[in-house]
C-alpha cells in the first residue's frame, strides 16, 4: 500500500522540484482557463432571476488578474420602473467557495454611489442566497424611499445575507448590521431635515418579518432607542406593516428650533416609549 505521507515532507518536494513546478502551473492555467472561460452572462442571470431582477451592461472584458469587468451596469426589476442599482463598472468573478461545495455563483465588487460594494451571489434550491458588504454609499443617490416621497442622507455602512426563496417568499430569511453617519431625514410636508447623527441597526428576517433587535441614533437632533417588527407585504413592500417601540430625546438646540413640531407628539419627550405602527407608506405614531 503506497505511503502518502512522502508528499507531505520537504525533503520530497525539494526532490521533485521540477514535478512541483509542473503542477504549479498546470494549477495556474487551469484558473485562468476557468476565469477566462466563466459564463458570467449567464450566471449573473440565473443568479438574479429568483430575486426578480435582471441586468444590463454595455461591454464586457477581462480583468486583472482574474474576472471580468463589466461597464455600465444595471440592475432592474422585472416589472417596469427605475433602475435599482447602476455602476459605471463592475468587477466580477466565480465564488470559488460556492462552486467547492457544487453551488456555483458568483462574486462582485463595485465603486458605486461614492462607497465601496461587494456582493457573493449563488443559487440555493429555487432561490438565491446574498451576502453583501457595504462602504460609505451615499443615501442622498440610492434614493432608497424615493417612491414614498422621504429623502435620505448620510453615508451607509454595513454588512448582512440573505436567502431569498421565490416560491415561498415566508420563507426568505437573512441577519443585517447596518450603520450611518451623519444620517438626514426629510419626509413630505412643512417639516424640516431631522439629523440623527450615527445611527445603527441591527435586523434579522425570518417568517416574513423583519425583527428590530436595535435601532439607535446618537449625536443628532433626536437620540432615538428602539426596536420592533416590520411585517413584510409581499405584494406591496410600502404596504409592510410597523410595530415598533422606541424612545426619543430631542437636543437642547431641536428642543427649541422643533418645539412647534414636538408639541403635535403624544406625550413630551422623553417621558415614555413611543410606538410607530401603520404601514411604511402611512405610519402612525401613538
Amino acid at each position: 500500500m503506497p505511503d502518502f505521507n512522502q508528499y507531505l515532507s520537504r525533503e520530497y518536494w525539494r526532490a521533485h522540484q521540477l514535478e512541483l513546478a509542473y503542477g504549479i502551473a498546470a494549477f495556474v492555467l487551469f484558473l485562468a482557463f476557468m476565469f477566462a472561460t466563466f459564463p458570467y452572462g449567464p450566471a449573473l442571470k440565473a443568479a438574479l432571476g429568483p430575486m426578480g431582477l435582471r441586468f444590463e451592461s454595455s461591454e464586457q472584458s477581462l480583468a486583472f488578474p482574474f474576472g471580468a469587468r463589466l461597464d455600465n451596469v444595471e440592475v432592474r426589476s422585472l416589472t417596469p420602473g427605475p433602475a435599482l442599482f447602476t455602476s459605471e463598472s463592475v468587477r466580477i468573478w466565480p465564488a470559488l467557495g460556492s462552486l467547492l461545495l457544487f453551488h456555483p455563483g458568483i462574486s462582485a465588487s463595485a465603486q458605486a454611489y461614492g462607497g465601496n460594494l461587494k456582493v457573493s451571489v449563488h443559487r440555493s434550491g429555487d432561490g438565491a442566497a446574498v451576502s453583501f458588504d457595504t462602504n460609505k454609499l451615499d443615501l442622498a443617490a440610492l434614493h432608497l424611499l424615493k417612491e414614498i416621497g422621504v429623502a435620505l442622507g448620510g453615508e451607509l455602512s454595513g454588512e448582512g445575507k440573505i436567502t431569498i426563496d421565490p416560491v415561498s417568499p415566508g420563507s426568505d430569511s437573512g441577519a443585517a448590521h447596518l450603520t450611518a453617519k451623519g444620517f438626514l431625514i426629510r419626509i413630505p410636508g412643512p417639516m424640516p431635515a431631522l439629523g440623527l447623527g450615527d445611527v445603527e441597526l441591527t435586523a434579522k428576517l425570518n417568517d416574513g418579518t423583519v425583527q428590530l433587535s436595535e435601532v439607535k441614533s446618537s449625536g443628532g437632533d433626536l437620540t432615538i432607542d428602539g426596536h420592533g417588527t416590520i411585517r413584510l407585504d409581499s405584494m406591496d413592500w410600502r404596504q409592510s406593516a410597523l410595530a415598533i417601540d422606541f424612545t426619543l430625546t430631542p437636543s437642547p438646540t431641536a428642543r427649541q428650533r422643533l418645539a412647534f413640531l414636538l408639541n403635535f407628539l403624544p406625550h413630551p419627550p422623553g417621558t415614555g416609549p413611543y410606538k410607530l405602527g401603520g404601514t411604511i407608506s402611512s405610519p402612525l405614531f401613538s
